[in-house]
């Protein structure tokens, strides 16, 4: 049997390193971190490796695995369209850090050179010219045309199990792509669809090989991984790393500095690590570079941040952060009725969490957007909420709801009288950890005061994963949703959506949903509008039971260059920011890591 040792000797190296992070955590670090007499920072700087952690791979071929869990497309792969990175802090920041959002202005040409929209049913994309394939077998760096594009887009959204039958219904998939010639794709659409499908099909699906197909029968094996993308995959040891090296022959340039051909790391290396204490100790002495990907609470990061004033952070204002969804869609339950969703909104006081709880590191109003620069044109403040009731069914204005005095209570108590529950009732929710669990005995003790009891039934979080994406909890599930993220998708408030985690529909969102479909990735400012005017209505029906959103730290050490708190940036593209980004080594060795 043949030995490999480059894969004994990497797992050794492996184990060394979360020995040696246990063990430097335990102390303190003597040297001098001066970062003084280093090249500017400014400067773009070539070479390198850029160590971070993420979670594992599920799969690798998305017509198998849902194609966010095929993590390794963000770097290995493209799109027709990508997020604009001219659009950052990097460029002219006009779209913060928070990335796409449903903005056609925020998308620049990827491996489509320019698209557009001829008619109510066609999506057209003008390949670009000049794109290679990597370097590897079975393509062997052949140049990628129309006819690579068509046959990825068909293939792709006809994956029975795929990300696009799943997000899509069977009405509003795409009709088909087709190669008009070697540099111009036609994708058929129903009209209906056009602008959402312009954002699947342009900025939600990652191109791969006809030729992988034709030679391995599919792409499950990472050793067959293979893209267009500015990073190839080398290696993988399941559980610990996984390690790409730079694409030579990619085809983009910085769009900041256009003379640099990106990307300007030798390597990537990206860590596995499930121990929140084992991550929070790699960031700490040096080992990952970033914390973006990392689970470090509040309390640590600002820990890591008075330690290390050489740190570089920003203040996330959350916006994906849990709150409570219990079940509309039962009758027999009692969380049909507006009034005792808003009952129970009001009897949690938030700011004395904010205070007590978060320790003043949280937004008391952080639902269903957050107050960022990315999400400003969705956003609507407290104090420009309305006041008064609007809707027959409700008893509060939204900024009633997010307010707490001595009127509160009686408040609550009144409406769940007028519900018919005088005395209360009993409910139950799913819990997926004992932080959660800690949290929601808080919640508990509020409900208590207007007799309202609340049982935590705490499970194993790939138990609460699995009913949280069925939907099939019994009544209550604490978790986060995804609507901030992806705004077009109005996941919270359509009753279809796998993320509509209360079951709620009403025909005024209903009819927002289809007004902004109309208007996505054609005209910004309408669209923006209309989930703007929409969002106090959802406040103030209590689709979710609303908690204050905390607020979060992302830390890189100052020698992570050229980045400014960026995450994801076209429509999920996670990891597009290593694309951009330099490092000094220099500076990292010379500040003693």
């Amino acid at each position: 049997m043949k030995i490999d040792y480059k894969k004994i000797f990497l797992v050794l190296v492996s184990c060394l390193m979360v020995l040696s992070l246990i063990i430097a955590s335990c102390g303190t670090k003597e040297t001098d971190k001066e970062q003084d007499g280093y090249r500017d920072p400014d400067e773009p700087k070539y070479g390198g490796t850029m160590t971070f952690a993420w979670f594992e791979p599920q799969g690798w071929d998305p017509y198998y695995t849902f194609m966010v869990s095929c993590s390794t497309l963000y770097v290995v792969n493209e799109e027709l369209l990508m997020g604009d990175w001219s659009k950052t802090p990097a460029g002219d920041g006009s779209a913060g850090i928070g990335g796409f959002l449903g903005y056609a202005s925020r998308l620049t040409g990827d491996l489509a050179e320019s698209w557009s929209m001829p008619d109510e049913d066609t999506l057209l994309y003008n390949i670009r010219q000049g794109v290679h394939w990597q370097n590897k077998p079975p393509v062997n760096g052949r140049e990628y045309d129309a006819y690579d594009a068509a046959w990825a887009i068909n293939r792709l959204t006809s994956a029975p199990t795929g990300a696009h039958r799943m997000i899509s219904p069977p009405e509003e998939y795409i009709l088909g792509a087709t190669a008009l010639d070697k540099w111009t794709v036609e994708v058929k659409v129903p009209p209906e669809a056009q602008g959402l499908q312009a954002i699947y099909v342009g900025s939600w699906l990652y191109h791969y090989p006809k030729e992988v197909v034709d030679t391995y029968g599919d792409m499950k094996d990472w050793k067959n991984v293979v893209g267009t993308g500015p990073y190839m995959l080398q290696d993988y040891i399941t559980g610990s790393v996984l390690t790409f090296e730079r694409n030579p022959n990619y085809w983009q340039h910085d769009p900041i500095h256009p003379k640099n051909q990106l990307p300007y790391l030798d390597e990537l290396k990206w860590m596995i690590i499930g121990d929140a204490s084992t991550q929070l100790a790699a960031f700490r002495t040096g080992q990952v570079d970033i914390s973006y990907g990392l689970a470090i609470n509040t309390e640590d990061s600002k820990t890591l941040i008075n330690e290390n004033p050489e740190l570089h952070y920003v203040t996330l204002p959350g916006g994906f952060d849990a709150h409570l969804y219990f079940r509309v869609d039962k009758p027999e339950l009692p969380w049909k009725d507006t009034r005792v969703r808003q009952a129970m909104t009001l009897c949690i006081n938030k700011q004395e969490l904010i205070d007590d709880y978060y320790g003043g590191d949280a937004n008391l109003l952080g639902a269903v957007y957050p107050p960022d620069k990315a999400w400003e044109p969705f956003y609507t403040p407290l104090e420009k909420q309305p006041t008064k009731p609007t809707t027959p069914d409700s008893r509060c204005g939204v900024q009633e709801l997010f307010t707490f005095d001595e009127t509160t209570i009686p408040k609550a108590k009144a409406l769940l009288a007028e519900a018919g529950y005088p005395n209360g009732f009993k409910c139950q929710i799913i819990s997926s950890s004992p932080a959660q669990t800690d949290f929601l005995s808080i919640i508990k003790e509020y409900f208590s005061v207007v007799n309202v009891e609340l049982e935590i039934q705490q499970l194993e979080g790939s138990i609460v994963g699995g009913m949280r994406r069925s939907r099939s909890y019994e009544e209550g599930i604490y978790t986060a949703s995804p609507t901030a993220a992806f705004p077009y998708d109005m996941h919270s408030t359509r009753i279809e959506s796998f993320d509509c985690f209360s079951y709620y529909e009403h025909p005024k969102t209903r009819a927002a949903y289809e007004e902004q479909r109309k208007y996505v990735m054609k005209d910004d400012v309408k669209y923006a509008s209309t989930l703007k005017e929409i969002t106090p209505f959802i406040l103030e029906q209590c689709v979710g039971i609303w908690c204050p959103v905390p607020r979060s730290y992302r830390m890189w050490w100052p020698w992570v260059q050229n980045y400014h708190g960026e995450s994801s940036l076209g429509c999920d593209d996670q990891l597009q920011i290593y694309w951009y980004m330099w490092i000094d080594e220099e500076m990292k060795l010379g500040m003693g890591y």
